[in-house]
């Protein structure tokens, strides 16, 4: 390993990270008998945005993987040496002391006499370390980084009081973000139980309610015809592309991410003019998803791939169908439509055939009502969410620069 090197702060020196932590041992489960079992963790068990293992199974000798040789102790700092972008690091908890890791983890276990484990585990969540194996990664399509890359890398080495002072700072700030992250959570799933309180689940449709087509309670049910050339203008009519429609049904307003076409080209095609309260679904590839279109689009275009349904909205109101959409009986049903192609794609009069459930508009804009008012402190929450990101990158930032 590389000696230390004074930092230009005199009471803080740099370290490789493999001179700082043990080796981790390693076994072969299958040389044990097969009917054993083991606690395994993958690169798929841990939870790339909360940076906690959350996936981890019982796996027998008989069926291990060939990855699964490493063994782990609570503490330890897992780090996936593949696509280091996304930053798989996460720390063993207690329940998994002694469970096996996949070799697609760099294992660090921290010298306790020179080394906190606290801060190890906030310094590989850094930008900075970050940025730095991405830097030495090799492979364009599946960038990887091996584990004598991550040995060799460097990390600011303070006193190891100051490090526990540091990681337990960033601990609080990180338990704070993680607060905000289980409240936004709840709110999600109180509106999923608000629908099934008031309408039951569609699938068995337990309150009865009218089972009619898709068709007969919209409008308009219409794909973007074809690909065209199409020249974009500075500004002029919002273009609707599927990468504008996110996962909680919201949609992309911002107009840095937005293309314009003019009111000429738009005028061709009036049937994908889109208006409040429309749906705007995925319907090539990536089946299904299914965005409400805001004020802020209200006449912008869909694009190809792309289905426009407007809705009869004194049938249907526009949030109680967006939340029926996102059942897995509606789910279910898209599939079932699908053609069987290379690339899963849906007709517009398939996706017309779909049946949805027609409670009383009443009850519908209740629900609306009290999904509103969810949304609002979602909201709150998310512009909370947002400061303490934005506190904890600085304490981050600080913290390895010996400025905390």
């Amino acid at each position: 390993m590389k000696a230390e090197v004074r930092m230009k702060n005199d009471e803080w020196k740099t370290a490789a990270l493999g001179d700082l932590v043990e080796p981790a041992k390693t076994w072969n489960p299958t040389r044990s008998p097969s009917d054993e079992v083991f606690d395994y963790i993958d690169l798929s068990a841990v939870d790339q945005d909360a940076k906690l293992i959350t996936g981890a199974r019982e796996v027998s000798c008989g069926e291990a993987p060939s990855r699964a040789r490493q063994l782990v102790a609570r503490g330890d700092v897992l780090v996936s040496t593949v696509r280091p972008n996304l930053n798989g690091v996460a720390r063993v908890p207690d329940q998994l002391d002694g469970a096996t890791a996949s070799t697609g983890f760099c294992v660090l276990r921290a010298r306790e006499s020179k080394f906190d484990g606290g801060y190890l585990f906030q310094w590989v969540k850094s930008p900075a370390f970050v940025a730095d194996m991405v830097n030495k990664a090799t492979g364009a399509s599946y960038p990887a980084v091996s584990d004598r890359i991550i040995f060799d890398s460097r990390i600011p080495l303070p006193p190891v009081a100051e490090q526990r002072r540091i990681a337990e700072v960033l601990d609080r700030a990180e338990a704070l973000r993680a607060k905000r992250r289980a409240a936004l959570a709840q709110l999600d799933s109180l509106t999923q139980s608000l629908f099934l309180d008031l309408f039951g689940d569609p699938a068995t449709n337990p309150k009865g309610w009218p089972m009619k087509q898709l068709g007969e309670v919209a409008t308009e049910v219409y794909r973007y015809p074809t690909y065209y050339d199409i020249n974009y203008e500075d500004d002029g009519v919002p273009e609707i592309r599927g990468e504008l429609l996110n996962s909680d049904g919201s949609m992309v307003t911002d107009r840095t991410r937005l293309r314009f076409i003019s009111a000429k080209t738009s005028a061709r095609f009036p049937k994908t003019v889109l208006a409040i309260g429309d749906l705007v679904m995925s319907v090539r590839g990536t089946i299904g998803k299914i965005g409400l279109v805001p004020p802020e689009l209200a006449g912008g275009q869909i694009t190809a791939n792309l289905i426009r349904i407007a809705l009869d909205q004194t049938l249907l109101d526009p949030l109680f169908a967006w939340n029926v959409t996102q059942t897995s009986f509606f789910k279910q049903q898209i599939t079932n439509a699908c053609s069987s192609t290379t690339i899963l794609t849906i007709k517009a009069p398939d996706l017309k055939r779909l049946p949805v459930p027609v409670p009383p508009i009443e009850l519908q804009r209740e629900f609306a009502r009290r999904v509103t008012a969810v949304e609002a402190l979602k909201t709150a929450q998310r512009a909370s969410l947002a400061e303490l990101d934005a506190l904890f990158a600085s304490l981050q930032h600080r913290a390895f620069r010996g400025e905390l």
